[in-house]
């Protein structure tokens, strides 16, 4: 009687993306696989397995979406990162996707929706800055300024 093997693996490719923060701090090690298997017949058999990450915006997303039309591209919301919301919520990765993230225009540093507020002057703000703004605009300005008409 023949020895009977189980499938063979051909080729194999491993791909690694690593993800860091601004301070370089790795955030998320996310890859993919490809290999090639013969079985006992002699056929060859290409298989893909890929990681998927759920975005703090609810996307699923992998690195090879950066080659599609259009690319997605993403970037990580600091709040997500230290935990700190309205909520007390735990900390995340904080990857957001770039198209539906926006800039606040006092600090500079980038918010997800949970993480920023429109104001009355159509300006994204963190919520850090749009309380502060509220406050300026609510408390400080019509003590120290009176309108003329």
């Amino acid at each position: 009687m023949a020895k009977q093997s189980g499938p063979q693996n051909v080729v194999s490719k491993d791909k690694v993306s690593v993800i860091t923060d601004i301070n370089g701090e790795t955030v998320i090690e996310i890859g993919s696989k490809q290999y090639t298997v013969r079985d006992s017949q002699g056929a060859l058999t290409h298989r893909l397995l890929d990681q998927f990450l759920q975005t703090v915006d609810g996307m699923q997303w992998n690195p090879n979406m950066l080659f599609t039309k259009p690319p997605i591209y993403v970037g990580i919301c600091q709040q997500c990162r230290d935990g700190t919301s309205l909520l007390k919520r735990n900390k995340t990765h904080g990857i957001v996707t770039l198209n539906r993230a926006k800039l606040c225009v006092d600090c500079g540093t980038l918010s997800c929706p949970s993480h920023r507020k429109l104001g009355r002057d159509q300006r994204w703000r963190c919520l850090k800055h749009h309380r502060l703004h509220l406050l300026d605009r609510l408390l400080l300005r019509p003590i120290f300024f009176e309108r003329e008409d």
